[in-house]
């Protein structure tokens, strides 16, 4: 046994006999046969203890009255007494009646036959008593000893586990280690793939480079035909003091050498062909989503985007809710979110016709494709405030259908995003979505679509950083990059944008005619609004009949309704809280945002200015006009 302490075995051993520390220092077969010996005498003693009598017994009989001797009672069990209670009887006056039954032996005296009965049933219960003792003591051991065997099982599973687990492991790092190997190797046979291809780039343009030098060489050796050496020796020297020899009116050489030259007039914001900026060729291709959040950028690097696709030959259509045509010059521009609706079920209409007439047509994707491109029909569809369309886009009602039996398909916008997503590559009709966020909460509430998500678009992430002095969200110049189907995000950087772009038109004649007249409304505007504005109508924007001297014409229909409300109500000022509970339109009420783009929507036209975040000021000309009116 285990013992906790000396004194403890001390208590112990104080506590068991002799015998018993013996008996336990026994081996078990030892034990055994001590137990069985115990019990052997225990039902020896027992036996010997049931047999017999351990007394002298004698028989007597009792003659009645009537001299009939009777010498048993009622259950027939004979009269008979121990000699002593005999004895004793005959000292108390025994009856005359009262004789000994001869029958029983002599003088009715019968010996006992077994006079040490007390000391077998003694010696049988010292014998079993031993035998529990030393079985006890045994069971003890045993369950002691089941304790530790337990505990030896255990352990002994536990290296077979961990032995099971090292085998595995161990069969796992080969299979890694072949993985690492085969995947070095292939990485080793790209590499020698990239640098060979590397080489023969470095060899052409060497080889270009090489021919433009004899052609300059060829060139020069021509343009000094006849000279002699000290002619030709003055035409250098004029050409290094010449600012170019190349140079036409007033050209500089800081503009011919500057990248963003091929880029005219309002233009110079554009994206310079530098190798930082080539993932925006990725964009025009493929259906992308461009997200982030407040002041990130969303809007100016959506333009330039559009603006590469615009020089690529696709036709835009814009789907702003809120947008105006003087911010979308020269793209396709869709407003208001019934208008919206109506152009995705042409949309959907559109996709399904095209994909009928090319299993009708016998072409291949390529030929199919290579069709589409010749005959302009590659179609770009911008998703301007894409957030907003589940809230406010209803599907509209089919010409063929009662009033009373249409019901919109809730799931109208998502149902037109996954074909805009999934659908639109092969026929050219690529989306452009702009969102806050990329979950699917936020795109259409498509929830489980995620990995429909990660296959499909083109995710461009634009990072806002905080002005510390201002402490408002602003472009960070900085974004993040994932192309369909992979998972690695890559960081990117965006353009450098001075302002953002609102012209998207290719005519560079009607894009200096417009930008020369807008300089000259500037410089007159200061002086006569009406005559600049007039000036403005009758020079470049000649596609629009002029209005009756009415500076609105760009608003949209709300916002027209909204500088109404502002003129009627005689207000030199407005407040976007105080707007909001007294102006509606057909019954319709507008949120704090929707009253901020109203609001700012009038700013941009000239017809109002901001003084704070919620306030703007309505210019002096309308208040007047509205006053010569009355």
């Amino acid at each position: 046994m285990n013992y906790l302490s000396d004194k403890h075995k001390t208590l112990s051993e104080s506590q068991q006999s002799g015998f018993m520390l013996w008996f336990g220092r026994l081996p078990m077969d030892k034990k055994a046969v001590a137990i069985g010996l115990s019990l052997t005498v225990g039902i020896s003693s027992a036996a010997m203890a049931w047999k017999g009598e351990s007394s002298d017994r004698i028989y007597f009989c009792v003659r009645t009255p009537q001299k009939k001797l009777v010498c048993q009672d009622q259950n027939n069990r004979p009269f008979r007494m121990t000699p002593h209670y005999w004895e004793q009887w005959k000292l108390e006056g025994m009856p005359s009646q009262v004789v000994r039954d001869p029958a029983m032996g002599v003088n009715g005296l019968v010996k006992a036959t077994n006079p040490y009965k007390p000391f077998w049933a003694f010696g049988g219960f010292l014998g079993f008593a031993l035998a529990g003792w030393m079985l006890r003591h045994c069971q003890s051991e045993e369950k002691q000893r089941a304790v530790f065997e337990d505990i030896a099982q255990k352990r002994d599973a536990a290296k077979a586990e961990m032995a099971a687990r090292s085998e595995l492991l161990e069969s796992y790092r080969d299979v890694a280690i072949a993985e690492v190997q085969l995947q070095a190797d292939l990485d080793l046979i790209a590499n020698d793939r990239t640098v060979d291809i590397q080489k023969a780039e470095i060899y052409a343009h060497t080889e270009i480079e090489v021919t433009q030098m004899e052609a300059t060489d060829a060139i020069f050796e021509a343009q000094t035909a006849g000279m002699t050496e000290q002619q030709k020796a003055d035409y250098i020297k004029q050409l290094r003091e010449m600012k170019t020899p190349y140079l036409q009116g007033s050209q500089t050489l800081a503009g011919t050498i500057d990248p963003n030259d091929k880029v005219t007039g309002a233009d110079s914001q554009a994206i310079a062909p530098t190798e930082k900026y080539r993932w925006i060729n990725n964009t025009i291709g493929y259906p992308t989503l461009i997200f982030g959040g407040m002041g990130a950028g969303k809007s100016w690097t959506t333009r330039e985007i559009i603006w590469k696709k615009v020089q690529a030959g696709w036709n835009i259509v814009a789907l702003d809710p809120h947008g105006t045509q003087v911010e979308w010059r020269g793209v396709r521009l869709i407003t208001g979110y019934k208008e919206i609706a109506l152009f995705m079920q042409w949309y959907m209409n559109e996709m399904r016709q095209r994909y009928e007439d090319y299993r009708k047509s016998g072409l291949t994707e390529e030929q199919w494709t290579e069709n589409l491109r010749a005959s302009g029909k590659m179609l770009s569809v911008i998703c301007e405030e894409f957030t907003t369309w589940t809230d406010n886009i209803v599907e509209p009602m089919p010409d063929d259908c009662e009033d009373e039996k249409w019901k919109p398909d809730p799931d109208f916008v998502g149902r037109w995003f996954r074909c805009a997503m999934t659908e639109s590559r092969k026929q050219l009709m690529i989306p452009l979505f702009v969102a806050h966020d990329r979950t699917m909460e936020i795109l259409a509430k498509a929830k489980g679509l995620s990995k429909l998500r990660d296959a499909a678009l083109l995710e461009v992430e634009l990072i806002a950083t905080i002005d510390p002095i201002t402490t408002e969200a602003k472009a960070s110049g900085r974004g993040r990059i994932k192309l369909p189907g992979h998972g690695q995000w890559i960081d990117i950087e965006l353009p450098k944008l001075d302002q953002k772009r609102i012209d998207f038109r290719l005519d560079e004649s009607v894009r200096s005619d417009a930008q020369n007249n807008t300089k000259k409304v500037d410089s007159k505007l200061s002086t006569d609004h009406e005559t600049a504005e007039r000036i403005w109508q009758l020079e470049f924007n000649l596609d629009k009949p002029p209005p009756e001297s009415s500076p609105t014409q760009s608003l949209t229909p709300i916002a027209q309704s909204l500088l109404q409300y502002l003129q009627r109500t005689g207000r030199t000022s407005a407040v976007i809280q105080e707007i909001q509970p007294n102006f509606k339109v057909k019954g319709q009420r507008f949120s704090s945002e929707e009253l901020k783009r109203l609001f700012n929507e009038l700013v941009e036209n000239s017809l109002a200015v901001w003084l704070d975040a919620n306030t703007i000021e309505i210019s002096d000309f309308q208040t007047d006009g509205q006053n010569g009116q009355n």
